[in-house]
């Protein structure tokens, strides 16, 4: 990996470089000023190695009180290398990294620095944010803060013809105020207000962000009132195309597409007691969403496309919840819309051949959809050893779409289940479920109408824990399951598509204590799916395919504060291919060594073996955590009909023999506090 990310050069770390310098430098000038600083600092990285993917995260957390200033820093980091298939490395990385420094200046001023960094090296990017403001406390309640500062972004700009995009960095004046109201009453309410607004003017770009947000809570006897809301508004420019439009057109190279996206949350909350043990929650909650991309420096010969999108919903949601003695029970019924709508802003100043094609590829995405939907659920007590559980919920969506898009459909969705919990004694319990659903899709487009189907689903669940002794938990568990799919209906002339899923699986979990410190851990199961042409009339089916698998794991854990383990894990996995392609070698008539290859029907089978260890350590509030794994993959085969007779042995060889793989797989988490 190292010699992956050097592949990169210098040039490739030196924002960040710089950045890390003149905080650690600015750091240290402050630390060395005053030798009783106080501080701590938390770092925690992450490793992973899996299948085609190296994974490295690490987090930086450090604050200190040195000279009256308050300093805060996080850095963090992002690493990832993909093994492509040419066996090459393709790395992603970035990094964020904040600062800020804090001083107080008498009980209602203060000063600050602040300062941001994102980098992100597989797209040649970076942000630098450097403010430098005051904070003023006219009340004890009320903070405001206002800072000036510089900007610089760098970024990929248009594609000119060599195929290469030129980096443009773009500097200007940058700067940001907050204002939070800290929670207090006010005629009976208990409110709380911050907002926050930033903008930068990297000409020939600009950036923006504002965030209103604010809350009110009251009590009016025994019932409660609660609501939020919360404004977002962001600009984004960017030299490249973001959106789907406008990807693939040719841009001028000073051409620049902006982003804005207003996005408002509103939510309001009611809790009323009716009765003793019974009360009414009623909830809304209102969100929308306005987007609009624009192409403000774009030539007056290029042809771009500005749209506009806008999305709203609202949900609605009534319930009642009854907790008395030993029954606890709840019943809600909920009613949301949504709306999406794409407009094409400047149709008017494009090529009618154009505007006509890009407002029905817009208008293909436009939908409205409602959902209407009760549930419920009940827990009951019957006996001190025996419990009833109960849940149910029936929902309906009605999703309308353009006539240009085939999806317009209308589902139907049911579900429930039924369970028995009792409870022997506290070394012994057993419980069983009982899972039902219905799922009915209706087109409503004669073009996909044949694609109506209902799918119709039972599940039952047993399951015993036993604990006969202190060190030793057990724990068996069964289910059964059948899946039906019909369709509403078969076209002539086509044979039925409905289908049939049986399946058979069994769990178990085994833990012992064999002497202190010293854990014996156990789990297995095994699964047998049937998959089978359905004939619902008969309620028969023709079987075309089987599944079974099989899997264990057998671990040995010791230690306390260190603590270590080893174990091995198996699994294996058996079912039918209609396409076995198998290579093989042979003898030609010149007595050479010749290459062959066949494609039969037949089984084929998934082995995986390993070992399996870790180890965990914890000392105050540091942890350290490695896991490893190795797993030895065979794929067999064995090929069903007849073989090329001068060939079948070695054929039948070659497939039993199959190929063989190995995947090693290590995680390594640590988090140091000091």
């Amino acid at each position: 990996m190292a010699a992956g990310l050097a592949r990169y050069g210098p040039m490739r770390w030196a924002p960040c470089c710089r950045w890390l310098v003149i905080v650690w430098a600015l750091v240290l000038a402050l630390s060395s000023g005053n030798a009783e600083a106080q501080g701590s600092l938390q770092k925690t990285t992450e490793f992973a190695r899996e299948l085609n993917q190296y994974r490295w995260n690490s987090a930086i957390a450090w604050s200190a009180e040195v000279a009256r200033w308050q300093l805060d820093l996080t850095n963090r980091f992002l690493s990832d290398a993909y093994i492509q298939f040419d066996n090459r490395l393709r790395f992603r990385d970035e990094n964020r990294l904040q600062f800020r420094a804090f001083r107080p200046l008498g009980s209602r001023y203060g000063t600050s620095i602040r300062g941001d960094l994102d980098w992100f090296g597989s797209g040649r990017a970076s942000s630098q944010v450097l403010l430098g403001g005051a904070q003023i406390r006219p009340v004890p309640t009320l903070t405001i803060e206002p800072a000036v500062g510089v900007a610089s972004d760098r970024r990929p700009g248009v594609i000119q013809t060599e195929g290469v995009a030129p980096l443009r960095i773009d500097t200007g004046p940058a700067g940001s105020i907050a204002i939070d109201l800290a929670s207090q009453e006010l005629q009976g309410y208990r409110i709380s207000f911050n907002s926050s607004a930033a903008w930068q003017r990297i000409a020939p770009r600009r950036a923006g962000d504002l965030t209103v947000a604010g809350d009110a809570a009251r009590s009016f006897g025994a019932a409660r009132l609660e609501s939020s809301a919360r404004f977002v508004s962001r600009r984004r420019d960017a030299y490249q195309a973001v959106s789907f439009l406008n990807r693939g057109q040719a841009r001028d190279p000073e051409s620049i597409e902006s982003t804005t996206s207003d996005t408002l949350d509103a939510n309001l909350l009611v809790w009323i007691p009716i009765a003793r043990g019974l009360r009414v929650i009623a909830q809304t909650n209102i969100r929308s969403n306005q987007r609009r991309i624009r192409t403000p420096r774009s030539p007056e010969e290029s042809v771009t496309f500005e749209t506009n999108f806008a999305r709203q919903a609202f949900t609605g949601q009534v319930g009642f919840n009854y907790e008395r003695n030993r029954i606890d029970a709840q019943l809600r019924a909920e009613y949301g819309v949504v709306n999406e709508r794409r407009v094409l802003s400047n149709r008017d100043e494009l090529p009618v051949s154009e505007a006509v094609q890009k407002t029905t590829l817009l208008h293909q995405a436009d939908y409205d959809e409602g959902v209407l939907s009760l549930s419920g659920n009940v827990r009951a007590d019957v006996l001190s050893t025996l419990s009833v559980l109960f849940t149910g919920s029936s929902r309906i969506v009605r999703h309308d779409t353009p006539i240009v898009n085939l999806d317009d459909r209308d589902e139907v969705y049911h579900t429930s289940m039924i369970g028995l919990r009792y409870r022997r004694s506290r070394y012994l319990s057993t419980e069983v479920r009982l899972f039902a659903s219905y799922h009915h899709t209706v087109f409503l487009n004669a073009e996909r109408s044949a694609e109506n189907n209902i799918q119709r689903t039972l599940r039952l669940r047993p399951a015993i824990n036993w604990t006969p002794s202190l060190g030793t938990r057990i724990r068996l568990a069964s289910e059964v399951r059948a899946t039906y799919t019909t369709d509403d209906f078969v076209l002539p002339g086509r044979r039925s598509a409905d289908q049939s899923a049986r399946e058979m699986r069994l769990e178990s979990e085994i833990e012992k204590n064999i002497f202190a410190d010293t854990d014996l851990r156990l789990s297995a199961s095994f699964a047998d799916l049937r998959l089978g042409r359905l004939q619902w009339e008969n309620f028969a089916e023709v079987p075309f395919d089987t599944l079974r698998t099989y899997s264990a794991w057998l671990r040995v854990q010791t230690g306390r504060r260190l603590r270590g383990e080893v174990g091995w894990r198996a699994f294996l996995r058996s079912d039918y291919d209609r396409a076995i392609s198998v290579r093989y070698q042979f003898l030609n008539e010149q007595g050479g060594t010749a290459h062959g290859s066949i494609t039969r029907p037949g089984r084929r089978w998934i082995i995986q073996t390993g070992p399996s260890s870790a180890l965990y350590w914890t000392r105050s509030q540091s942890t350290l955590r490695l896991e490893a794994w190795a797993s030895w993959q065979q794929l067999r085969y064995w090929l069903y009909g007849q073989l090329p007779p001068a060939n079948e042995d070695i054929i039948r060889r070659t497939a039993r023999s199959g190929t063989r793989r190995l995947f090693p797989l290590v995680s390594l988490s640590m988090t140091w506090r000091l």
